[in-house]
């Protein structure tokens, strides 16, 4: 499915403000090793998606 720009910045935008919030409960917040080791790789998912569409979008303006 393609989005056109605004529809990106607005993800890419949500994207950083989750991971951004992520890190933040991670480093800041008394947790579980579990619930750390939960939001570690909820944030590591959110990373990966991140790259996906950074990818997707250079593809996009050299194809």
């Amino acid at each position: 499915m393609k989005y056109n720009i605004a529809e990106e910045i607005k993800i890419d935008g949500l994207i950083k403000a989750k991971i951004s919030e992520l890190h933040n409960e991670i480093h800041h917040s008394i947790l579980s090793d579990r619930q750390k080791e939960m939001l570690r790789q909820e944030l590591k998912e959110y990373q990966d998606l991140q790259h996906k569409n950074r990818m997707i979008r250079q593809v996009d303006l050299l194809g």
